[in-house]
């Protein structure tokens, strides 16, 4: 997903302080779907397993991370935003076709 997210998460403004200790997150008891929130990367959509485990879609295929939810949580994901079963992430527009050429080409 490229650009800016639109979600509820990323809009808000940041009120409150993040906490030094993040809030604890118990596992589900089945897959679930969450979408992580961190400041310097666009969210990131993966599923979270009952036993800790993490997988993505990259390029088509389904990829397990070698780290678990806990690890994340205290190394790159410590000030994340973890939303729960998010909603589809938003498509962006397709591009309008090419405005037509005004300018003759140069002779060089």
């Amino acid at each position: 997903m490229a650009g800016p997210c639109d979600c509820r998460h990323c809009k808000a403004p940041a009120i409150e302080e993040t906490p030094a200790v993040p809030e604890p997150i118990g596992l589900p008891a089945v897959p679930t779907p969450i979408r992580v929130h961190t400041a310097d990367r666009a969210p990131f959509d993966c599923t979270l397993h009952p036993d800790g485990t993490l997988t993505a879609v990259f390029n088509g295929e389904q990829r397990r991370n070698f780290m678990t939810f806990a690890d994340m949580r205290e190394r790159a994901w410590a000030q994340a935003r973890i939303e729960f079963n998010p909603p589809p992430p938003v498509e962006e527009p397709e591009p309008e076709q090419a405005p037509p050429v005004v300018q003759e080409a140069l002779a060089l």
